[in-house]
């Protein structure tokens, strides 16, 4: 009923957009290198203004974490949980050996 309401008013609704990262990118980039308002940019490509703003809050954290040690923090991590499963592989092989040594003794 709503959508038969408002096309009898004259208004219709427009058809929802998936819009491609590029074109997000694309958008956000042109707001940031020209002097186009808002409010005009919004209307030349048919974005809610709301939702400009979300991609335009995603872009800049998303360049904040790009331009910060992220990645040398990912690969300290890495090399953290790979020097714990080292320890954890020799302690199991020492216990695995252990296990062995007594197996073996009790069947001489």
């Amino acid at each position: 009923m709503g959508t038969f309401l408002l096309q009898y008013q004259g208004v219709v609704p427009l058809p929802r957009v998936r819009w491609t990262a590029e074109d997000k990118i694309r958008i956000v980039l042109e707001s940031l290198t020209t002097n186009i308002t808002v409010s005009e940019l919004c209307r030349k490509y048919n974005v809610n203004p709301n939702q400009y703003y979300i991609w335009k809050e995603r872009f800049l954290e998303g360049g904040k974490l790009a331009l910060t040690s992220s990645k040398d923090t990912a690969s300290n991590q890495l090399a953290a949980e790979n020097e714990r499963l080292k320890r954890l592989i020799g302690e199991l092989t020492i216990v695995n050996d252990s296990f062995k040594k007594t197996l073996e003794g009790r069947r001489s």
